[in-house]
């Protein structure tokens, strides 16, 4: 059965801690707060949290002191500072203890959800065996499953857009085809008058690819002239005889005014 990640939050301002829980308890998690370090050291005495967030500045024992001590007794449990004080020194003692995340306030819902997404998809990566947590291994195993959803949507617009692309790809092979046979006939050609050098041949080859280029062109004005031509010669077949009767009513009206 899944159950939620643990978040505790370490801060002496409780408004904090409320706006965490506030934001996370949404979003399946269980959240957890300390007002000052002492109280977030034995919190995780006795339990085990997926994060910590902790404030810098806090009466006693500050947020880096707090940082370093998680990390020495919970090496694999990710500490983020979270803090109104993000000086340029205090980020960088942090980063030498090895913290996580170092963020500043004030904090939008988004960035707290997103923040503490990633801390706990850190420790299912890199917390020992025996010391992941079932929660975090399942959110690690939920992003694997996202990632393979996104590759199908992805295999699946590819395959579509292929579908699609498949009649305009035809019509673009249909087109090119001859002008890749004459090309192939040429090179054919080529290969061979240079293979012989003889001129005779090269007429010869020329004659040829000038008939072959010229034949479509021969066989649409042939298509297209021969209605006209039949026209013509029934014209012809019929006018003909006429024209035989008018020269033979000639002569005879010659004839007969000559005598």
């Amino acid at each position: 059965m899944k159950t939620s990640q643990n978040v505790l939050v370490v801060d002496d301002d409780a408004v904090v801690g409320r706006s965490f829980d506030r934001v996370l308890s949404e979003k399946g998690y269980s959240v957890s707060t300390a007002l000052s370090g002492q109280e977030a050291l034995n919190k995780l005495d006795r339990k085990d949290y997926d994060v910590v967030f902790t404030d810098i500045k806090m009466p006693g024992m500050d947020g880096l002191e707090v940082a370093k001590r998680i990390r020495d007794k919970c090496p694999w449990t990710p500490v983020v500072i979270v803090t109104g004080y993000g000086t340029a020194a205090n980020e960088a003692k942090a980063e030498v203890l090895g913290v996580s995340g170092f963020v500043r306030k004030p904090l939008t819902p988004e960035i707290i959800e997103t923040i503490t997404r990633k801390a706990v998809l850190k420790k299912a990566a890199t917390a020992p065996p025996q010391e992941r947590s079932e929660t975090a291994l399942e959110a690690q195993s939920e992003v694997a499953e996202k990632e393979s959803a996104l590759k199908n949507i992805a295999h699946f617009v590819k395959t579509v857009a292929l579908l699609f692309a498949a009649p305009f790809l035809g019509l673009a092979y249909a087109v090119a085809l001859p002008f890749f046979g004459l090309g192939m006939l040429a090179w054919v050609g080529a290969r061979a008058l240079a293979r012989y050098n003889a001129p005779k041949k090269v007429a010869v080859f020329l004659k040829n690819v000038a008939l072959f280029a010229a034949a479509p062109f021969v066989g649409l004005a042939y298509a297209l002239l021969l209605p006209f031509f039949g026209f013509g010669m029934l014209a012809w077949i019929g006018l003909r005889p006429l024209v035989k009767r008018l020269n033979r009513s000639s002569r005879t009206a010659l004839q007969s005014r000559t005598t």
